[in-house]
């Protein structure tokens, strides 16, 4: 069978994205300005936030985010008692949980659903019930593409005791309940890397619809300054005796971007409906060329699916799950042979990775549904620039794979 090369990701820029990045350079101005600015104000627009903080990273989103409400301006806010736990889900990106640790808090690792990679909200709420004052907040998924019932999330949210992020970084565009995903939590977190539904190669977002946590976010973006602030001048008048300009007012690290990739994001932004367009017809078509008797890709219902014109599923990548009589690493290996990169489900059941043998991080459960992910999924790329020669590689070789393994 002749064969194309299917990367996980293809190049997300294209010629007028680059032509943007060369003007930037060549304008002398580099750091964070009124590119960062205008995307922050039109990507809160688009996906119905009162606020948005551009970082460098998604990475650095995950941890802003947790940073701002564990030690936030307000002194009257709750502060959480360091030691506590925080919930997470079992297959996760290592960038969901780290921050937990490096602030001094303690992962609890929550199992997926039966037939998803969506976190068991109702094992969350049980551990709640089990854990008390002692979990006081989640990080919750919102996995490649495919959203979490942000009416379930808004009434865990409601809760004045327990905080929620929804990390949203592999699942920009999607939702339900009439809202995009990342918009209902205190904190959402995006990431713009470059396989992702939009790229500035790196970059991330964090949105929230509260101005004093959206006044902490700028200051910490920047090492604690309060350049940025809404309520600058409140903050400069009750410390005449400072330097406005150089007056710190919270804990801060330097996770500016660069006034590049402002301006690769308002490109980018312009162009998404369209990507998502484009991902959900290759989404259907490998749906449709499967034999779902051996193999299912997760979610694959919510591609036809959407609430209030939100998509419930953005198609990040397919995750596959394989019938356990199915050897999984043969198949990869036939999908690889035929030109079709595979990777492991995120970082599978993390649980089972030798970084979590960090004494602070726990298993709530016997995570069996993530287990079965870690054991008997993988997953290839869906990017909005794969080719149809490309596209039709990934439905033939999934067929030609499976005749080869049964």
């Amino acid at each position: 069978m002749k064969s194309v090369h299917v990367p996980l990701a293809a190049q997300g820029l294209e010629a007028d994205d680059l032509e943007i990045v060369r003007k930037i350079f060549e304008s002398g101005f580099h750091t964070m300005g009124k590119h960062v600015k205008r995307f922050e104000e039109e990507f809160a627009k688009k996906w119905g936030s009162k606020y948005a903080v551009m970082v460098n990273s998604g990475s650095s989103a995950n941890l802003i985010a947790l940073e701002a409400i564990i030690r936030p301006s307000d002194r009257s806010d709750q502060v959480f008692s360091v030691g506590s736990y925080i919930a997470v889900p079992a297959v996760l990106w290592p960038t969901t949980l780290w921050p937990i640790v490096q602030l001094g808090f303690k992962p609890l690792l929550i199992d997926c659903e039966p037939m998803s990679l969506r976190m068991d909200l109702n094992q969350l709420k049980q551990a709640r019930a089990d854990y008390g004052k002692k979990l006081i907040g989640a990080i919750l998924i919102h996995p490649l593409g495919s959203s979490l019932d942000l009416g379930e999330i808004t009434k865990l949210q409601a809760e004045s005791d327990f905080f929620i992020i929804e990390d949203t970084c592999e699942s920009l565009g999607s939702g339900n309940n009439g809202k995009y995903a990342g918009t209902v939590g205190d904190f959402g977190t995006f990431s713009f890397y470059f396989s992702h539904h939009i790229t500035t190669v790196e970059g991330g977002m964090v949105t929230t619809n509260d101005e004093n946590k959206y006044n902490d976010l700028c200051s910490m973006r920047a090492h604690g300054w309060i350049r940025n602030r809404t309520d600058r001048d409140q903050i400069a008048a009750t410390y005449p005796e400072i330097s406005e300009d150089f007056l710190f007012y919270t804990s801060g690290f330097n996770f500016r971007p660069m006034e590049f990739q402002g301006a690769l994001g308002l490109s980018q932004l312009s162009k998404i409906d369209g990507f998502l367009k484009t991902r959900l017809q290759t989404a259907r078509k490998i749906t449709n060329s499967i034999d779902t008797n051996w193999i299912q890709i997760f979610d694959s219902n919510f591609f036809n699916e959407s609430q209030d014109h939100i998509l419930r599923n953005s198609a990040m990548a397919f995750p596959f799950l394989l019938n356990e009589a199915l050897d999984r690493d043969k198949f990869r290996a036939y999908l690889n042979k035929q030109g079709v990169d595979t990777r492991p489900v995120i970082a599978g059941n993390f649980i089972n990775q030798p970084a979590a043998k960090n004494k602070n991080i726990s298993a709530y459960g016997t995570l069996e549904n993530a287990q079965r992910v870690h054991k008997n999924a993988f997953m290839i790329g869906n990017h909005h620039n794969y080719t149809f020669e490309q596209i039709d590689q990934i439905s033939s070789a999934i067929k030609f794979s499976l005749q080869q393994i049964l």
